[in-house]
């Protein structure tokens, strides 16, 4: 098998069956689609009847409602082939693109990046940062390690194919259960444990903006969760650098994330008492003040963010913060 399509699902009626259509026309005659149901109750258990009694190639399991690592980690188990994509049930792959199946063949590669799409409710596409319109396209790195010394990274897991044998030989690497942002900690780990990685250009995955989803629930609880969350990654990829030796490897990393904690705390308006917390946790992990990097982008949030004083300004200025496009 070359390719394993895995797909956490969980009450997604109207978008599961345009989900698996676009993958299945991919015409990859050595490929399997696993779809995990994650304890749905509308109509998805009986799609996914319907489309493993229609194709040999489809592969569907249910499980009680555990959350979407879970079932994407019981998913990794199960899969046969030499790569492994991970698609989420309410996006699509690009009906105009191809997977780069001749290089999945050639077995060159542990990671093979790919650009993604989103696609805002109105259908107003755009790519999904400019950063993917930077990528050093077809330049092949040595290791993983040698690519994110000096590349932020997108935490997506749809912009990878990964080589299956990663997850065997580190059966320690999985998704991590109820948290958000899972997908930055896994990948991350991924990359300083791969050989040869590259990036390919063309936009291979369609990612869907829908209102009502986890990711777009704008609450308070919601707010502070993504943020405990996000330092809690930032925590656990310490400790990987320091266990591993990788300080030098993971520095760009972690100094953009830490960035990014200071960005969102402003950006979204949260409560000063909680912000001073959150910016002594990254004090403590030495990441607070900002790390040198000599990018402009960078740069700005570090002189704009140097002191306590001046990150309760911000927040406290919230408004005048987002006409900066902080």
């Amino acid at each position: 098998m070359l390719l394993s399509f895995i797909i956490p699902a969980y009450n997604v009626e109207k978008y599961i069956v345009a989900c698996l259509d676009s993958c299945l026309a991919q015409g990859i005659d050595d490929m399997e689609v696993i779809v995990v149901d994650d304890g749905s109750t509308d109509r998805t258990p009986v799609l996914l009847d319907e489309y493993t009694k229609q194709h040999r190639n489809v592969k569907a399991v249910r499980q009680v409602n555990q959350g979407q690592s879970v079932a994407r980690n019981r998913a990794i188990e199960m899969a046969t082939g030499d790569y492994i994509y991970m698609v989420d049930a309410d996006d699509q792959m690009m009906d105009d693109y191809v997977l780069p199946i001749d290089i999945m063949r050639s077995g060159k590669y542990d990671i093979i990046g790919l650009q993604v799409m989103y696609q805002l409710e109105d259908g107003t596409r755009r790519p999904w940062s400019h950063q993917m319109e930077r990528w050093p396209f077809d330049q092949e790195y040595a290791t993983g390690a040698e690519f994110v010394r000096s590349h932020n990274i997108e935490g997506l897991v749809y912009g990878y194919l990964f080589k299956r044998s990663l997850f065997t030989e580190h059966p320690e690497l999985r998704f991590t259960p109820g948290i958000y942002h899972q997908d930055e900690e896994l990948i991350f780990k991924l990359f300083t444990l791969a050989g040869p990685v590259v990036y390919k250009r063309g936009y291979a995955y369609l990612y869907f903006e829908h209102s009502g989803s986890s990711i777009n629930t704008h609450t308070e609880a919601r707010k502070r969760k993504l943020m405990d969350d996000t330092l809690g990654i930032i925590e656990m990829l310490v400790k990987w650098s320091d266990e591993h030796n990788l300080q030098d490897v993971m520095r760009y990393k972690l100094s953009y994330l830490s960035m990014d904690v200071l960005r969102v705390l402003i950006r979204k308006q949260h409560d000063v008492d909680y912000a001073l917390q959150c910016i002594e946790k990254l004090r403590q992990l030495e990441l607070y003040p900002l790390p040198w990097i000599n990018e402009c982008k960078y740069l700005a949030v570090k002189f704009l963010t140097c002191s306590k004083t001046l990150v309760t300004w911000w927040i406290r200025h919230s408004q005048f913060s987002k006409k900066v496009g902080f």
